[in-house]
């Protein structure tokens, strides 16, 4: 893991939380981009944990010394996210919040985007689908989604992998793949976790 937070308590909390999560290996603290870039040149980097504060939505997609891209985490001060990571080109893979900053959390994070779910508070959806009820942020939907894309995008937002999905709707693992492409595809999103936002954003999911 390589983590990028240069506020000095908070790097100093964040080294605790990580030392205490045990699927957590080896971890390196960059203090700059330039550190973080030399580090996935270096080798092999399976998450890339940063704050907001240093998250640029345009940079485009990091990849490793393995041409392989590592998940994002990124680190929220509340739950009142800016526009632009929402709506950037490289939406992060999953999200935590600073006050539900823990072991425990860090250790579902992991262990969920590992296996392909969106980690994501309940407190982040909540003030999520508070934001698009708000008078003048509903948008005009303009994507149609099948019976089936709407039941897996439901599942999505639930944060359940391809296997935890085809086992509730009785179809294949394969399938589900396939409807989850095509759900990436018609909502212009990068990973499921962009997904999911641009769903609530849309209004595609407002419960």
């Amino acid at each position: 893991m390589t983590t990028l937070v240069r506020n000095g308590f908070l790097r100093l909390g964040l080294r605790a939380v990580l030392s205490a999560a045990p699927s957590v290996g080896e971890v390196r603290h960059c203090g700059d981009w330039n550190e973080v870039e030399d580090t996935l040149g270096a080798g092999r980097v399976d998450v890339l944990f940063l704050h907001e504060d240093h998250y640029v939505p345009d940079r485009g997609v990091l990849a490793d010394a393995q041409r392989r891209r590592p998940k994002v985490l990124l680190l929220l001060s509340g739950t009142d996210v800016r526009e632009e990571i929402l709506a950037g080109p490289s939406v992060p893979d999953g999200f935590l919040v600073e006050d539900e900053l823990s072991a425990s959390a860090v250790e579902e994070a992991l262990q969920r985007t590992a296996v392909g779910e969106v980690p994501m508070p309940a407190s982040l959806t909540r003030a999520l689908l508070d934001r698009v009820r708000e008078p003048g942020q509903h948008r005009q939907r303009a994507v149609s989604l099948t019976v089936r894309e709407n039941e897996v995008l439901l599942l999505l937002a639930e944060g359940m992998s391809n296997k935890q999905i085809a086992r509730r709707l009785g179809i294949s693992s394969h399938g589900v793949k396939r409807i989850v492409a095509s759900l990436l595809l018609k909502l212009g999103a990068p990973n499921r976790t962009a997904a999911v936002v641009t769903a609530i954003q849309e209004g595609l999911i407002t419960c």
